[in-house]
């Protein structure tokens, strides 16, 4: 068997073993069946100790900031007094221990100890004379949560991390960190009940949704004005994994957001040079679970998910976690209906040098009356949006989407100062549409609606490699990393099937007799090609308190399209850009970073939609060049960053004459970021932040457009969430979010523009305590409480979305 038909044949299998007969079966056939057989897996293994042990390299210093780092490193909760360890020194750690016999040569020749609590944690106390009772001090929690010590802690308040995948450097510290990141955590998704990457995208000050719905054919989203397509979420460090149009957020443990290019940092972008996000799997703690959560989306949404880990064999090097998801029921858009069945598996063995995971992934959804767009009449302006509550748009409209995906990554540690390291994944995505788009729309609302039918495959093959070696020279210690990635996305279409059109009005819509649906058959439009190297080296001095970092990738891009009748090559773009990065990062204090920036990107040019007169055309790639510069600062309990950045990248351009969209021109963003997260006072926690952006068109044909705004951008986005922890009702927490963005342009002329908006979220979430220590969590949502109805527009394709709607959520989380 070649290797092509054993990977359609291994893909076919995973279809078919996680597809519907897993996710439309009911929970009470797999609460019966797998969590029991699973368990009877947990109740014949042994139970063994969990004292592990780990490769450390930490350098001499203060004793309170080693402890604290190490605590982050090793993954336990430690706790003690600060008063114990002011002006206290250590040697520092180098070598293989297990967690108490680090802390004993960490706290040797301090007088004090380490005491193991029953829980796992550790706390400090005063070595005691002989003969003398020992008294435990109050303490402050530092250190992160024992189920994921692979992960940087979360920070203050639970809904950001400490850190942040940097792609090629790996895991940092946000204070070590020359860039703008945010890392949300399960806890904000769970909180939230976000239903996709983009509810936790507008949590963040830099982004901007551009459709604001579930209910759509897909996600995309503007960072810091630049376009960012669904295409550009990474799984696990790797693009192309990721369910293609809409990601859920099944089986995600954290959600960490880079604003700014990342070629550099993770490999060419197949959607997006204004950032990047990136998906971290869950994986199984040392504490068992078995989670259940039902859910309520109005207007009559039922579903249910389970969550399940375990881990097993000698000091539970083995782990399992299970994922499934299912829902169905009516959206609260009027005759609008969704289904959505999710699947994720994720095994980890973790060794003393070696650590190797495999993620397998299906995701299938359905949305029946799909929200799809609608483009106004040149020279018209923009009617004002009717009720979210409504569609204008077909009721036989639909998009399905069937999405799967697997991934195989592997560690190893060949000495205390260098790592390699390795992943492979592939993913399969059908995605069949029929819609509406709307064209020449008027002031009165009326419009000309135009059917259209496609049916797409996309097949990726996906692959990093690499080596992490830290080395010093003299006083100069220095990180350095090598590695190498490709990405390949084979393409299949029916093309652009026209259904009909037929005269609406966005407020008294009319619609086509629903067509003939038969499914059409396929063939290669395209194959895209993304590969490089990249070397780079973070130096610093002074216990990393000064630190420059530098970075070099060669990039190269290789797209061809074919005809889809003929199955022949019509055009081939083939380039190669080397794209440095260069940053510098200076900590005054352990509290206060410092730090400039200045990287480059390479992204795929645009697939041109099915509306455009050269649909399924491939735009040449998009260079971007950002300079950034900030001060993050961490006050104990909350976090700020502040940045200034300027962005050139090229863009696309619509030309409303000949309804095509090309690459012409180029836009320069140039704003101010703050971003806060924490909880400043104990009990309120509060997430989010301000983004003032100016954002122009710098070079358009002809220079018409110059100095003009860039369409789709938002010069004030603010958004911020606050929990508050009711003194009143022990368990009861009271949530808020706010969220506003300014006029934005539809053209690049800028004489057509849609209003700015604000929207207000309230909720509650209530602990039931329960005997054997298994709480049930009662969550309400109620998203856009004054049911604001506005529009968002497509960056450069002057097309508008329809906002969502008043939507309540409700879910109850059971553990077992």
């Amino acid at each position: 068997m070649t290797l092509g038909k054993l990977n359609r044949s291994l893909f076919s299998t995973t279809r078919t073993l996680v597809g519907w007969h897993l996710v439309r079966h009911s929970y009470r056939k797999m609460l019966t069946r797998v969590v029991p057989g699973l368990a009877a897996m947990s109740l014949v293994t042994p139970v063994y100790a969990q004292i592990t042990e780990a490769i450390y390299d930490l350098p001499p210093g203060e004793l309170g900031q080693t402890l604290t780092r190490f605590g982050n490193e090793a993954g336990i909760l430690l706790t003690f007094d600060n008063a114990l360890v002011v002006g206290k020194q250590t040697a520092g750690l180098h070598g293989r221990y297990s967690v108490p016999q680090a802390l004993s040569a960490l706290l040797a020749g301090t007088q004090l100890e380490s005491v193991s609590r029953p829980d796992g944690s550790y706390s400090l106390r005063q070595r005691p004379a002989t003969g003398a009772a020992a008294e435990l001090p109050a303490v402050t929690v530092i250190g992160a949560s024992t189920d994921r010590p692979d992960l940087p802690a979360p920070y203050a308040g639970g809904q950001i991390a400490r850190g942040a995948g940097m792609g090629v450097l790996g895991d940092r510290d946000i204070m070590d960190i020359p860039f703008s990141v945010n890392s949300y955590t399960v806890q904000t998704i769970e909180n939230q009940q976000a239903q996709s990457v983009a509810d936790i995208a507008a949590n963040d000050p830099a982004v901007l949704n551009v459709d604001p719905t579930n209910a759509s054919y897909a996600n995309t989203f503007t960072v810091r004005g630049l376009l960012l397509g669904n295409g550009s979420i990474g799984f696990n460090g790797l693009f192309g994994l990721a369910p293609n149009n809409q990601t859920t957020l099944t089986g995600i443990e954290r959600v960490e957001i880079i604003k700014g290019p990342t070629a550099f940092l993770n490999g060419m972008s197949p959607s997006g040079t204004g950032g990047a996000i990136n998906l971290v799997p869950k994986r199984a703690g040392d504490t068992p679970l078995t989670s259940f959560t039902a859910s309520y989306l109005s207007d009559s949404q039922f579903g249910g998910h389970l969550d399940f880990g375990r881990r097993f064999g000698p000091d539970n090097r083995v782990g399992i976690r299970l994922n499934a998801m299912y829902r169905d029921g009516d959206t609260s858009v009027d005759q609008q209906s969704q289904r959505l069945g999710t699947f994720t598996l994720g095994v980890d063995y973790r060794g003393e040098r070696f650590r190797l995971s495999a993620d397998l992934g299906y995701q299938n959804m359905r949305t029946d009356r799909a929200n799809s767009t609608i483009a106004p009449a040149v020279g018209q302006p923009i009617p004002d949006p009717p009720s979210a509550r409504k569609s204008f748009m077909s009721p036989w409209n639909f998009v399905d989407t069937e999405d799967t995906y697997g991934m195989l990554r592997g560690e190893f540690d060949i000495n205390t100062r260098l790592t390699a390291y390795a992943s492979l994944g592939r993913s399969n995505t059908d995605w069949k549409q029929a819609l509406d788009f709307g064209t020449q729309l008027q002031e009165n609302g009326d419009f000309l609606s135009t059917s259209r039918m496609n049916f797409t495959g996309i097949e990726r093959t996906v692959g990093e490699a690499g080596l992490r070696a830290r080395l010093d020279t003299g006083p100069v210690r220095h990180d350095v990393s090598v590695s190498v990635n490709g990405y390949k996305a084979d393409r299949t279409s029916a093309g652009t099937i026209t259904l009909g059109s037929i005269e609406s009005n966005i407020y008294d819509p009319v619609f086509l007799e629903k067509p003939d649906l038969t499914t059409p058959s396929r063939n290669r439009i395209s194959k895209t090609v993304l590969s490089g190297y990249a070397l780079s080296d973070t130096l610093s001095i002074l216990d990393e308190r000064a630190q420059l970092m530098l970075g070099l990738r060669k990039q190269r891009i290789t797209a061809d399209n074919y005809n889809i009748a003929t199955n022949e090559r019509t055009s081939r773009y083939d380039k190669t850009a080397y794209t440095p990065t260069v940053g510098v990062l200076f900590k005054p204090t352990e509290t206060i970073s410092l730090y400039g920036s200045y990287i480059e990107g390479l992204q795929q040019g645009a697939v041109v939609g099915a509306s455009y007169a050269n649909a399924n055309d491939v735009l040449e790639p998009y260079l971007s060049k950002q300079y950034e510069a900030g001060v993050k600062v961490d006050w104990g309990q909350l976090s700020t960053t502040l940045a200034a950045f300027q962005i050139k990248q090229a863009s696309a351009i619509v030309n409303p004459i000949s309804n095509t969209l090309t690459g012409d021109g180029e836009q320069r963003s140039r704003g101010i970021e703050l971003n806060v997260a924490g909880e400043p006072v104990r009990g309120v926690r509060v997430m989010g932040g301000y983004m003032l952006l100016d954002a122009k068109l710098t070079e358009t044909t002809q220079g018409i457009n110059d100095g003009k705004t860039a369409p789709g951008t938002s010069r004030h986005h603010f958004t911020l969430g606050v929990e508050w922890d009711t003194p009143f009702v022990t368990g009861l927490t009271l949530t808020s979010r706010v969220m506003h963005a300014s006029r934005q342009y539809v053209d690049a002329a800028n004489t057509q523009s849609i209003k700015p908006w604000t929207t207000m979220d309230l909720g509650a979430r209530y602990i039931v305590e329960r005997s054997g220590g298994h709480p049930i969590t009662l969550r309400a949502n109620l998203r856009n409480v004054f049911n604001k109805s506005f529009w968002t527009t497509y960056p450069g394709a002057g097309t508008l979305n329809m906002s969502e709607g008043r939507t309540l959520m409700l879910s109850a989380t059971m553990n077992f």
